[in-house]
């Protein structure tokens, strides 16, 4: 007996099963589903449809990429250790479930400086950056004390996919944090 097949049903046979899962998964956001929808559907977590989906083409704002940020930094698909200057300035990224914020603590030889600096706050193209608590290793000197001066780091209005989101935050991000960091330490000397 003869099967006549067509050439998307002969490739599907060949598809892994995380392939056969994100080509659902995207036929269903291109069918109007959104991340919490098709999660609840399948009784998949939201982290799971997340990463089937991050190499699709979707386009991602700034609202959205607001939306996205506790999803991923809920993975393990984000850096959130970072070393510059050799090792001599070190970025810790924390995400906060409490509060819905991006924590980041700064060290380096001289000081240390911990605050708020979460992209796409409130789905805004900028990422307003503030500080907490500061610590001046060489004089002993300690701030706990909340200082929002106005800083804010401009962010990309759109992106292509998830992993191009991902690619940002991951590399250009953290870069983008040191300039506001450093007003923010000269403020609390």
């Amino acid at each position: 007996m003869k099967i006549v097949i067509s050439e998307s049903q002969y490739h599907s046979l060949f598809e892994s099963q995380d392939e056969k899962n994100s080509n659902l998964i995207y036929k269903m956001w291109n069918d109007g589903m959104d991340i919490y929808e098709i999660s609840e559907l399948l009784g998949m977590k939201e982290t799971q449809v997340v990463i089937l989906l991050k190499d699709k083409e979707i386009n991602i704002d700034c609202g959205f990429a607001d939306n996205l940020l506790p999803i991923l930094y809920d993975t393990n698909l984000l850096n959130t250790k970072f070393n510059f200057n050799g090792g001599q300035m070190k970025i810790e990224l924390e995400w906060s479930n409490f509060g819905g914020y991006l924590e980041f603590e700064y060290d380096d030889k001289d000081c240390r400086l911990v605050g708020m600096a979460t992209p796409y706050w409130n789905g805004d193209c900028t990422t307003p950056v503030d500080g907490s608590e500061f610590e001046n290793k060489i004089t002993g000197d300690y701030v706990d004390s909340y200082t929002e001066l106005g800083l804010r780091i401009d962010s990309p209005s759109n992106f292509k996919s998830i992993q191009e989101l991902m690619d940002f935050l991951n590399n250009y991000f953290p870069k983008q944090l040191i300039i506001p960091i450093r007003t923010l330490i000269n403020y609390y000397k």
